[in-house]
């Protein structure tokens, strides 16, 4: 019965209005992410105004989709204009370590050049960090009630989109799918 009761909330939360403290709070992550200032979420949530108490707690709140997916949206188009702006895509990205690393040989500078070369492959997907392997196993090695699992789990995991396809039109794939299937 609890269910019932949350699920007319969650079905309009991704739409719900982003704060002025959300939003700030989303322009801290999308800034200071990378580089030598690179700020933890907890510490992005601080700055924004949240209660050094509860930052932690909120930080993740306003970063996970089930939650606050309004939030997470506004962190994805922020993320989006900052790419725009600043010109980056994976072909020019590939592009600049390419140049950088053949300054570097040609500078002799051999290490800087390896880890231009290791960072070109991590960009083009050759290299997997050993820890997403442990973490995530491949549905290769699944059973058919854990790939059901799965699927269940990520169909929960984004509920929150479902009333979002209705809004813009999509048509449920299940009655697609039947319409498609041959007698």
């Amino acid at each position: 019965m609890q269910n019932l009761w949350i699920w007319p909330f969650m079905k309009n939360i991704i739409n719900k209005p982003v704060t002025d403290m959300q939003k700030e709070f989303a322009r801290l992550i999308v800034e200071n992410s990378f580089g030598e200032n690179a700020m933890s979420h907890t510490d992005c949530a601080k700055k924004a105004g949240y209660a050094p108490e509860s930052a932690a707690q909120r930080a993740y709140e306003l970063t996970n989709p089930e939650i606050c997916p309004n939030v997470c949206r506004y962190i994805e188009e922020l993320k989006n204009e900052f790419r725009k702006k600043n010109k980056i895509d994976p072909d020019r990205h590939m592009g600049r370590l390419n140049h950088l690393g053949l300054q570097a040989e040609k500078n002799k500078m051999y290490g800087i050049a390896l880890q231009s070369e290791i960072a070109r492959g991590k960009v083009a997907g050759y290299y997997i960090e050993r820890k997403a392997i442990l973490n995530n196993p491949s549905i290769d090695n699944m059973s058919l009630d854990q790939l059901y699992q799965r699927m269940r789990d990520i169909k929960k995991r984004n509920r929150h989109f479902e009333n979002q396809k209705k809004v813009m039109g999509y048509k449920k794939e299940e009655k697609d799918e039947e319409k498609e299937k041959p007698s």
